[in-house]
């Protein structure tokens, strides 16, 4: 068989997550016929040796499938260094093997997981491209008014992107939930596409109303079925099967070359992520932000203040920008190395903030991807530049797994703190922004690159284009 990535075949054993068998592989616990592995790397099982720990991954063999009912107070994880009693241990004594929970609750929140061997499997599960929603009953603090209700279906900011209820009304827990004495509250019923970690919590808080009781009751077409707190129950091949989904549909193909517009928070890995993809389509690789650093290089050339976005914008028009992969032409004369200079990244934020600048950069960025099949990246590709855009991607992922990308790059982990409170506070600025906030367009494919590598958002993405 072709050899696959470590974290894969690692998942598929059912010892880890694709996210957590990386930070098995990164702590130098996995090795390849006796070396120890890097991240990245790829191996034949069929032909080499795989261990963890010393220890051979297991063969694959009948895969468990379990729903539990997760009691409130319970760890969802597989297992706790406190000593503390996690969910899979109501199952580990009758089911023997390496089980970890196919998603999470906090340990506050209750009702329905899934508990497997099978990495891949829940990875499926797991990812919202193949449609699965979770349906919770959720107690809140006070009543929600109306128009707060139709913000939170409509979607508001959270600090990992972009995020909305796909339904939600008054409505009271099914029976499989207990009710205490002395609730108070209004009970109502919401569904979701993704899994983010608390994005229930956070979008009620995001309105300004707490959460005070969360339930999980159905993923996918699997609802509790009668399982009280602490129950269990192995799954049938026909759930089993369709809680693995199908793709959602390839978007419609619109006239004009092929055009994929990629968008996201800083540092989820746009353009790494557009590259591999260009790579693979054969298609252009345009970054944006090239365009906007060539444009402040001419004007530092040419003394214009950063400031001054009418002088800008006129700049815009007249001057001759190419970007061809990582080379960029200014005026015919190769800028690439320039772009980089310390004068142009102080000043390309101020360039790029004037509606003005950015309004006059606008034909320049469509007509980059007029001439061919295109991967573009950088902000309000999908919302402004290319609105008919083919395939619309927005990539995300959490400000801890970006700064430990920082940290690594830059081999300072002793300031993983400071740069995880400054992607923060960059979160919010590009929000926040009067001109070109950080949006997502309606029809874009969210991508978690904390839980997807590049070669898993470049499979996602050709599944959506209907491409192998």
């Amino acid at each position: 068989m072709p050899a696959e990535r470590l974290q894969k075949l690692i998942a598929r054993a059912g010892l880890a997550s694709r996210r957590g068998a990386e930070a098995l592989i990164e702590a130098g616990r996995v090795s390849v016929d006796g070396q120890v592995a890097r991240l990245g790397e790829r191996a034949d099982p069929t032909t080499q040796r795989v261990t963890l720990d010393g220890a051979p991954l297991p063969a694959e063999a009948g895969r468990t499938y379990v729903a539990i009912h997760k009691p409130r107070g319970m760890l969802s994880s597989a297992r706790d260094e406190r000593g503390r009693q996690s969910v899979v241990s109501l199952v580990a004594r009758r089911i023997p093997g390496h089980l970890w929970p196919a998603g999470r609750l906090d340990l506050d929140s209750e009702g329905l997981m899934i508990v497997t061997d099978d990495g891949a499997w829940a990875h499926r599960l797991l990812h919202p491209r193949y449609g699965q929603e979770r349906e919770y009953a959720v107690l809140l603090d006070a009543e929600p008014v109306d128009a707060d209700l139709e913000r939170l279906l409509a979607g508001v900011e959270l600090d990992d992107g972009h995020a909305r209820l796909l339904a939600a009304g008054r409505q009271p827990p099914p029976a499989e939930i207990p009710r205490a004495p002395d609730e108070a509250g209004p009970w109502l019923r919401v569904r979701i596409g993704e899994g983010r970690k608390r994005e229930v919590r956070r979008l009620f808080a995001a309105i300004g109303r707490r959460v005070v009781r969360l339930a999980r009751t159905r993923i996918g077409d699997l609802a509790l079925g009668g399982l009280a707190p602490g129950e269990w129950r192995t799954l049938e091949s026909p759930e089993i099967e369709a809680l693995a989904g199908r793709p959602l549909a390839a978007p419609r193909r619109r006239a004009g070359p092929l055009t994929v517009a990629i968008d996201g928070t800083s540092g989820s890995g746009k353009s790494t992520v557009g590259r591999a993809l260009a790579r693979r389509l054969g298609a252009r690789m345009v970054d944006t932000g090239l365009l906007y650093r060539a444009l402040t290089q001419a004007a530092l050339d040419q003394g214009i203040d950063p400031e001054d976005g009418d002088g800008l914008a006129t700049l815009a028009r007249a001057v001759r920008i190419e970007v061809r992969g990582d080379t960029v032409l200014l005026d015919g004369v190769d800028v690439s190395q320039a772009l980089r200079a310390p004068r142009v990244d102080r000043a390309v934020s101020s360039v790029s903030r004037h509606a003005a600048v950015r309004s006059a950069m606008l034909p320049l960025q469509r007509e980059a991807a007029r001439h061919g099949p295109t991967v573009m990246v950088g902000r309000d590709i999908g919302t402004v530049v290319l609105p008919r855009a083919t395939l619309k991607l927005f990539l995300t992922a959490s400000a801890a797994v970006r700064a430990e990308r920082r940290a690594a790059q830059f081999g300072r982990v002793d300031r993983l703190e400071r740069y995880q409170d400054e992607i923060a506070e960059r979160d919010a600025a590009d929000i926040g922004r009067s001109v070109a906030p950080l949006r997502r367009a309606a029809d874009a494919v969210v991508l978690d690159t904390g839980e997807l590598d590049v070669d898993g958002c470049v499979d996602v993405a050709l599944q959506r284009l209907g491409r192998r």
